[in-house]
């Protein structure tokens, strides 16, 4: 089991552990008079992978990717229970990598941007000033693409696009939910998502400038298939640090 799967699964017992000890807490949840919230948040952390390591220092040596970004999302919810809500976010991620750079002085770097979208549970135990809280999602992350570009000593440059399709996963989140007073409140957490999806039927566009050439390329499952290339499987993985800010109603 990867280290990311191990990590949602811990997030989801967290959350039941505090699911069973919320019956017995001295007092309701400051707000619970208020059971419908909404929510922003900003994150930002890395985007876990398998890649290889890339070239830097005119390729003197190696370096992993250390593929980092922001993320900004929008939930709401519904709390059916005193610590207990039903919830849906929205989130917009972007991750990109360290600059490479080849020993002909060639630099490039890899980025993605996705969508995802996710509903689930959200279970919290008051504490202090606020309640602490853990959540668990299932959803799914949007049709994307990832870039690669280019830039050539010569003045030459080459962007290379991959296209990916929807793919399912999931997504769990804990931390503290700061009240500053009955309707308003501040979050901090650490988010954890991983998403599978794949390439098939997608295309590879690579476009090089100041030429204007283009090449287009197809990921197929066919391997007796007139230009394509062998489709490939990608996870999503991303692990943040998130604040935001809440409203109940």
């Amino acid at each position: 089991m990867s280290s990311c799967k191990l990590a949602l699964f811990g997030l989801g017992f967290a959350g039941a552990s505090l699911l069973a000890a919320a019956p017995v807490a001295a007092q309701p949840a400051v707000g619970t008079a208020h059971k419908v919230f909404i929510e922003g948040g900003l994150g930002y952390g890395y985007n876990m992978s398998t890649s290889q390591y890339l070239a830097v220092s005119n390729g003197t040596k190696f370096d992993s990717p250390h593929a980092k970004g922001p993320a900004l999302d929008l939930a709401g919810g519904y709390m059916f229970l005193p610590n207990l809500a039903v919830y849906g976010d929205l989130q917009f991620a972007w991750a990109s990598t360290l600059t490479a750079q080849n020993d002909n002085g060639d630099t490039e770097d890899f980025s993605m941007q996705y969508t995802s979208m996710s509903v689930g549970l959200r279970t919290a135990v008051p504490a202090g000033p606020g309640e602490v809280y853990a959540q668990l999602a299932l959803g799914f992350v949007l049709p994307f693409d990832t870039e690669r570009d280019r830039q050539q000593v010569n003045g030459e440059s080459r962007l290379t696009t991959v296209g990916y399709n929807s793919g399912f996963g999931a997504r769990g989140e804990m931390g503290y939910h700061y009240n500053v007073n009955e309707r308003l409140y501040l979050a901090g957490g650490l988010r954890l998502q991983a998403f599978a999806t794949d390439n098939v039927g997608r295309e590879r566009v690579r476009t090089d400038s100041p030429s204007g050439n283009v090449d287009r390329e197809t990921y197929s499952t066919d391997p007796n298939a007139n230009n394509t290339a062998r489709a490939e499987a990608l996870s999503v993985q991303d692990l943040r640090i998130r604040i935001g800010v809440g409203y109940r109603f």
